[in-house]
């Protein structure tokens, strides 16, 4: 049964927290681009599918997921350095002066460290023992654990830029800052790493474990993250990432895909996070996001309050509500198939526009105006149930989450009218900016062939966003509800055919 939230509130109480609602939404007359007629993508056919679509669209090379920058080691001298626990400076010292195509290989056990490994060379291998198990904070005899505790304020872990980068069979644990910062980087290789905080819940902790960005052709496999007070797993302002059968646990965010062209994430567990798995694009960033295939992921329980620190982090991701499993925000060209929904309190999936955070168009203008979200492809999924029916965990705040509170006071009033969940998809409703409210599915959001629960009625909402918390902050709670539009999973505008042409990325990952 779901827990009512309309009996968690007086009505005079949801609409006295509504009313201190600052949704930054643009109003259907906000000073926007005019994004021009489209048609109504739910009629879409393939036979028309790309009519006066404008320029070809760019889907990326047949990457296989293997080294394909301009650097290679073969040919050239390759070095193997060994270091054990108790060499920690001259670890450090030879990390300063090192020559190109170098291996560092860790012993097994604990390496204490008063300031990040920093790497700035090409070909270079970080290989420990082992990654070890989570609470793990010493290393044992089959892993290799680094410690940041003691290192110097501001610090990372692993600090690098350069080509032909590999790190694997390593942890990271209680870096000041970030675990592994990799920055304007190609061929990059995480493997079997595992990144960890040793408090739960701590805005003080580093805001990203893996940590791959400006940089292209990156594969993260088989790793671990646990705590980190922004994102467990990040790949940003990127081209080429795989994400692959890792595990995110107790972060805000477990994994994020952000302002980056061409990633496949497959296989993965995000759970026990704020929101799961996420994929979006922020403003003032110069790569427009695009071909993100989300596949095959278990995406349940993320429950954790939002622990993310107001100042230190994004404020995307200080806003997420807890329970969200997955958002797309400013995102296009995105594919969700083959993945598990289940017990995420908010809601499952959410499309947002990136005027829902920030409604200045002319911020967006370094990714080309990306502020919009298009081109949305759920199908083949299996959503478990047990989301959407205590949005935010229940302690909404209107100042620091104002989507959750709005989302939860419109379905605590929609309980009364039989609406009992906030149903699997949410979409805001915004983009494209200023669009004419009688068009159904605008901007191309595909939900077909997916698994629901027996009963399911109600599958997707247009949320409305601006007329929606307009009537809400002027008190009219029931008039807000009634900006809502909900469809069923079949026979409507959102059963459509996906977007053409279809991704590429993920068809040659070896």
């Amino acid at each position: 049964m779901p827990r009512l939230q309309w009996t968690r509130a007086s009505s005079a109480t949801l609409l006295a927290l509504v009313g201190a609602l600052s949704l930054t939404a643009c109003s259907d007359d906000a000073d926007v681009p005019d994004a021009g007629p489209r048609p109504d993508a739910g009629t879409q056919t393939d036979a028309d599918a790309g009519t006066d679509a404008g320029p070809p669209v760019d889907t990326g090379i047949p990457w296989t997921g293997g080294a394909a920058g301009d650097f290679s080691c073969e040919g050239k001298t390759q070095t193997t350095l060994n270091f054990a626990p108790g060499q920690e400076e001259e670890l450090q010292d030879k990390v300063n002066t090192l020559a190109e195509c170098t291996t560092i290989q860790l012993a097994a056990g604990t390496f204490t460290f008063d300031n990040a490994i920093t790497v700035r060379q090409n070909g270079i291998t970080i290989a420990g023992a082992g990654k070890g198990v989570k609470g793990e904070g010493t290393g044992t005899a089959t892993s290799t654990v680094l410690v940041f505790s003691a290192a110097a304020p501001n610090s990372n872990g692993l600090d690098v830029v350069g080509k032909r980068f590999e790190v694997r069979d390593v942890a990271v644990w209680d870096a000041k800052k970030d675990a592994v910062r990799i920055e304007s980087s190609t061929d990059v290789i995480m493997r079997r790493v595992r990144t960890e905080w040793a408090k739960v819940n701590d805005e003080n902790n580093g805001k990203y474990g893996l940590y791959p960005v400006k940089s292209k052709y990156v594969v993260i496999e088989d790793c671990e993250a646990y705590n980190a007070a922004d994102a467990g797993i990040y790949v940003g302002q990127t081209e080429y990432a795989v994400v692959r059968n890792n595990i995110a646990k107790q972060n805000v965010a477990g994994i994020e895909i952000e302002n980056t062209k061409y990633a496949y994430v497959t296989g993965n567990l995000a759970e026990d996070n704020t929101t799961g798995l996420v994929v979006f694009d922020l403003p003032g960033n110069p790569i427009k996001g695009t071909d993100v295939r989300v596949k095959d992921n278990t995406i349940i329980n993320n429950n954790r309050t939002n622990f993310a620190s107001v100042a230190a982090s994004s404020s995307t991701v200080s806003q997420v509500p807890a329970g969200t499993g997955t958002f797309i925000l400013a995102s296009r060209r995105v594919e969700l198939t083959g993945n598990t929904w289940e017990n995420n309190n908010s809601l499952d999936v959410a499309v947002l526009s990136g005027l829902s955070i920030e409604p200045d168009p002319t911020l967006w203008a370094a990714g080309g105006g990306n502020f919009n979200s298009e081109d949305i492809s759920i199908h083949g999924n299996t959503f478990k149930g047990g989301s959407g029916d205590l949005v935010d965990n229940g302690s909404l705040s209107a100042q620091r989450r104002p989507l959750g509170a709005l989302v939860a006071a419109l379905y605590a009033y929609g309980e009364t009218q039989g609406e009992l969940r906030v149903p699997h998809l949410l979409w805001d409703g915004v983009d494209p900016a200023g669009h004419d409210r009688s068009q159904v599915n605008p901007i191309n959001i595909c939900f077909t062939n997916n698994t629901l629960p027996e009963g399911t009625k109600n599958v997707i909402v247009d949320m409305d966003l601006a007329g929606a918390s307009a009537a809400a902050t002027g008190g009219d709670l029931v008039g807000a509800w009634g900006k809502t539009r909900h469809y069923a999973a079949t026979g409507t505008a959102f059963d459509c055919a996906g977007f053409s042409p279809a991704l590429t990325i993920g068809d040659f990952i070896k």
